[in-house]
């Protein structure tokens, strides 16, 4: 969704209306909850959506980084803060469509407990390794692991995410054993990589991309049903041998409840940041695709991943410590 000047206008104007009750601090700041570690690909995108929220409604918006839990302890935090247009959630999709399946004592039902507003863009998933490993493909990976099996471990941004799951579909497929390491988000990953501290790291494909280009770690795989062209030299997992595709997206969040005019204004505000071009640049830069859609569109794809990805998560049998 596009807006136009007069649509703009109107829409800031119904915001700030819809704040305007006495039992609203006006002086409080709106934050964005983002569950994860500073430092990576998403870190950067919700700071340059919070500041096209700033511009357009002219309020101060601030970034929270509420690490721990896989993503369960900043989503949480929106599950429970007013539903007054004053707190959003900017997260991947994992806390949303994953975590019913994979914590049989979520306190919260993320499906239900929390409003759809946008989703921003969508990204594919990389297996990358670095100094630890002699591998350059997936072939040469299995060799190693096989050859090494005290060092065949990695890291992903948390237990019960889909970068997570894929590096099982993969060990599986492959018949060998890896040793997952839950990490704080992407950023502690790949810097983990590239000192060689831990044999490889699965993760958004953004967040390996520019170490890639720099030769700091080598993807060897990447989710997409093709090559991603912000990477054209690394293949595919199906161009190797193994059927697994998946895609994964990042999107904003309000509290059940929030007032659906408040909703649809930051929904259209968020679109419209998504698709300026220094938006287009930024997203397209860290290896994602812009899109910007609806709250009942995002509804139906947060539906429709959550029973994609139940039945596998069922079938690997994984069980959280926590």
């Amino acid at each position: 969704m596009r807006l136009n000047r007069r649509t703009f206008v109107t829409s800031t104007a119904a915001y700030a209306g819809a704040l305007a009750a006495p039992a609203i601090a006006q002086s409080q700041p709106i934050r964005i909850i983002y569950p994860f570690a500073a430092g990576g690909g998403g870190d950067a995108v919700v700071r340059y959506l919070a500041d096209q929220m700033r511009q357009a409604l002219g309020e101060t918006v601030i970034v929270e980084n509420r690490v721990g839990a896989d993503g369960r302890i900043g989503t949480r935090a929106v599950v429970n803060a007013a539903p007054d247009g004053r707190t959003f959630l900017f997260t991947p999709f994992g806390p949303i469509v994953t975590h019913p399946s994979v914590y049989t004592n979520l306190p919260y039902d993320p499906l239900k407990d929390l409003q759809p507003v946008s989703q921003i863009a969508t990204q594919e998933f990389a297996l990358s390794t670095g100094p630890m490993t002699t591998a350059h493909n997936l072939a040469e990976l299995v060799e190693w692991l096989r050859a090494n099996p005290d060092k065949a471990a990695y890291g992903s941004p948390g237990a019960g995410t889909i970068p997570h799951f894929s590096a099982i579909l993969f060990a599986t497929a492959a018949k060998i054993e890896l040793r997952h390491v839950p990490f704080r988000g992407t950023a502690p990953v790949m810097n983990d990589v590239a000192a060689g501290q831990i044999a490889l790291g699965s993760t958004p494909s953004p967040d390996a991309a520019e170490l890639h280009r720099a030769g700091k770690v080598r993807m060897l795989a990447t989710t997409g049903a093709v090559r991603s062209p912000m990477t054209p030299d690394v293949p595919t997992y199906k161009e190797q041998g193994y059927d697994i595709v998946a895609q994964g997206w990042y999107a904003i969040y309000a509290p059940a409840g929030t007032p659906r005019p408040i909703v649809d204004k930051v929904s259209a505000i968020l679109a419209d940041a998504v698709q300026k071009p220094s938006g287009k640049e930024l997203l397209i830069r860290l290896g994602q695709s812009p899109t910007g859609r609806s709250p009942d569109e995002l509804a139906s794809i947060q539906q429709a991943d959550f029973e994609r990805w139940a039945v596998p998560i069922k079938a690997s049998g994984f069980k959280p410590e926590d």
